[in-house]
């Protein structure tokens, strides 16, 4: 508190509109536990590195503000919690108004509160976040999204089909069966409903109960929101509309969203494998094709001992952390984190852990993603110069395979929409059994447009149905969320 004076002086007479004490300048004469020092100096190098601070330390809590700059400020600050001084602080930098940093003596009281699996998943979405607001403003708003995504994809696939050769990709179009691409697209429609009876079967055995017309619209939206947003954001559009329309609490709606991705990868990890036996007569799969379908069963492994293994620690302590959390956390921030977390655990468990619920999901997954299988093969078939046997095993096996691989690689969030990573894992897995690089390449990317065109156009259609608008679902995070 001996800072305390020139804190105040600093925006009161010396003509700064901010002015914050820095922990890790190299005058300070800081002490904090390594942890903590640690992940400061690592969260304070990036934003330094991608926002163009000039600050040392956005988070310590020896702040003063001048009225007017801060007000000016407040409106523009998205977060509200541990991320706030931090991006005001950065905006503020951005907006030309002077900002002043000085050295403290700082001794850490208390054990430390840093979290590092959420606390980096947290803090690096929000800088990405600002970074994105800040250098791409108007690219941030829900058409800005869906511009620049297309922007991406055009960009990708042209690059890709420069190296593949542009005009053996154009003269494959050309031979193309309109007939075929027609059907496949409805095969592909037909699936939507098939998911959403899959998420309605999850949610009554969760104990709640919604029309299967409002359920597929939801699904609509949020992988239309997918499409457009990177990292798979877009699921938090899916809870955004059942909180809003339904009311259906925050815990039920991440583990019901959870347990569908789960089984997706489920789903596709067993085909996946199915077709590496059935194409390993031609030929051995690429060392890639292999560390992704091990990473997808390790995940999926992982997962069930970690639900058993949590699901069996609950059963067991459940009284013990009631009286617990009752007699020493009432109202407290961690026991609403013990109450979500033994929610989630107990919701995950009545899908994950029963058999006949198991199977059931299983099942409809297994038969949503045959559908999407089929669309691709149709789409295969629809190219009279394929040069394959389409009726052949080992042809369908490699479309499985082909497939498969491509929607694992979808779960690492390279792109928006995992533009330009499921084609270029199809038309790998199409040139080692034999098709042409440049066809398999333009059998992928029609693919990927009928699906997307289809995702897109139902969930515009949806939108206008549930009375939702673009830039409301787009925009959605895990604080509106929480503040519905």
């Amino acid at each position: 508190m001996k800072y305390l004076e020139k804190l105040i002086k600093a925006v009161s007479t010396e003509g700064y509109d901010f002015a914050t004490g820095s922990r890790i300048m190299p005058e300070s004469d800081a002490k904090r536990p390594f942890k903590r020092e640690f992940a400061s100096r690592g969260y304070n190098s990036m934003v330094r590195l991608l926002l163009h601070s000039k600050l040392y330390d956005h988070q310590c809590g020896f702040k003063a503000f001048r009225r007017g700059p801060l007000f000016e400020l407040l409106d523009e600050i998205e977060n509200q919690h541990w991320f706030w001084d931090t991006e005001l602080l950065v905006r503020a930098q951005y907006r030309g108004y002077r900002v002043l940093e000085f050295p403290v003596y700082w001794r850490h009281g208390g054990s430390s509160k840093v979290n590092f699996a959420k606390d980096i998943v947290g803090m690096g979405s929000e800088v990405f976040r600002l970074w994105w607001e800040l250098f791409f403003p108007g690219l941030f708003s829900g058409k800005g999204k869906m511009f620049l995504t297309a922007f991406l994809a055009l960009m990708i696939l042209a690059l890709a089909a420069t190296f593949l050769g542009a005009s053996e990709v154009l003269e494959n179009i050309k031979q193309v069966s309109l007939g075929s691409l027609a059907l496949a697209s409805l095969v592909y429609c037909a699936s939507w409903p098939l998911r959403g009876v899959r998420f309605q079967q999850i949610l009554k055995r969760l104990g709640n109960h919604y029309g299967l017309g409002f359920l597929t619209g939801s699904i609509f939206i949020s992988q239309s929101a997918n499409v457009i947003l990177p990292a798979r954001i877009g699921d938090l559009s899916r809870m955004y509309i059942l909180k809003k329309s339904k009311d259906l609490a925050f815990t039920t709606s991440f583990s019901s969203l959870t347990v569908e991705r789960v089984f997706d990868i489920i789903a596709i990890t067993f085909i996946a494998v199915l077709a590496s036996s059935g194409v390993a007569t031609r030929f051995e799969l690429a060392s890639w094709m292999e560390s992704l379908i091990r990473f997808s069963g390790i995940a999926v492994l992982l997962f069930f001992v970690a639900i058993f293994t949590l699901s069996f620690r609950e059963s067991r302590s459940k009284k013990e952390v009631r009286k617990e959390t009752s007699a020493n956390f009432s109202g407290e921030p961690l026991s609403k984190i013990k109450e979500f977390a033994s929610t989630f655990i107990r919701q995950m468990s009545v899908i994950a852990v029963r058999p006949g619920a198991f199977l059931a999901v299983v099942a409809s997954s297994l038969l949503i993603w045959g559908m999407d299988i089929l669309t691709c093969f149709l789409v295969l078939k629809a190219f009279p110069t394929a040069g394959v046997d389409l009726s052949s095993a080992f042809t369908i096996s490699l479309v499985f395979l082909a497939v498969a691989l491509g929607n694992i690689a979808k779960t690492f969030p390279v792109t928006p929409g995992a533009i330009g990573t499921y084609e270029v894992a199809l038309t790998a897995v199409f040139g080692l059994g034999g098709i042409r690089p440049e066809l398999g390449f333009t059998v992928a990317v029609l693919d990927h447009i009928i699906k997307n065109s289809i995702t897109l156009l139902g969930g515009g259609l949806a939108l206008s149905e549930l009375g939702f608008r673009w830039r409301e679902v787009l925009s959605t995070n895990t604080d509106t969320l929480k503040g519905m």
